[in-house]
């Protein structure tokens, strides 16, 4: 028995020494059959070593990877800045002009005089009735009843005088304007052509006469007509 075992000490120690490595090592003895195996472990160490940093390099291509096809794919976030759209009102339901003031209130202090159909830009709803509006390079507050997006809403034409008088259309190249407000923004009813007569009915309001033209009754620039 002993012989034996030494019989296979040495085999096994040929076997290291002659590099057989992982290689299975088969011996009968009697009919039995026993196998010596070997593993190399540090072989193995280092193959598990560099699959593991394979994977952990891969990993890392695929997160990258990922990442941007997460920042192409997701939507940009960019800041607009939106302008204030202002809303056109114009001057309605007075005889002449109303006040613009620095506050809401009708005692507070005046800062000019808009007059009927003149138009003015809406900024926001104020106190006491009031809205806040630009007109020609002034922000202020009006009184909203006499303002509207139709400059035509509850118009009130003015009181024809006792003492009308004829006046003739001079000093243009052809033709003037005949407008529902006393005003060059106002609404055209239709042209007056030059040397043509017409009905003045009021004095001059906001630089306008209310006149008759052919059955047509609107605001046309005083200065274009002189008595006849």
């Amino acid at each position: 028995m002993r012989k034996i075992i030494y019989l296979i000490c040495v085999f096994v120690s040929i076997c290291v020494l002659s590099g057989c490595g992982s290689k299975s090592v088969t011996i009968k003895f009697g009919g039995d059959t026993e196998t010596v195996e070997e593993s190399k472990v540090e072989s193995g160490t280092e193959e598990e070593s560099n699959i593991a940093e394979k994977s952990a390099v891969q990993e890392t291509v695929a997160e990258v990877a990922n990442s941007e096809s997460l920042q192409e794919t997701q939507p940009q976030t960019v800041a607009v800045t939106q302008a204030q759209v202002l809303t056109t009102l114009y001057v309605v339901n007075c005889n002449e002009s109303i006040t613009l003031r620095v506050s809401d209130s009708t005692n507070s202090k005046e800062i000019k005089q808009i007059p009927l159909g003149a138009a003015v830009s809406f900024m926001e709803n104020a106190a006491n009735g009031f809205y806040k509006v630009s007109y020609n390079g002034s922000i202020g507050y009006a009184l909203a009843s006499y303002l509207s997006v139709d400059p035509y809403d509850h118009y009130v034409a003015p009181t024809k005088a006792s003492t009308v008088w004829s006046g003739k259309v001079v000093r243009c190249n052809e033709y003037i304007t005949l407008r529902r407000t006393p005003s060059t923004k106002g609404e055209e009813i239709t042209k007056i052509p030059l040397g043509a007569i017409v009905t003045v009915y009021s004095g001059a309001d906001n630089g306008f006469y209310y006149i008759d033209y052919d059955g047509f009754e609107g605001y046309a620039l005083a200065g274009y007509i002189d008595a006849y």
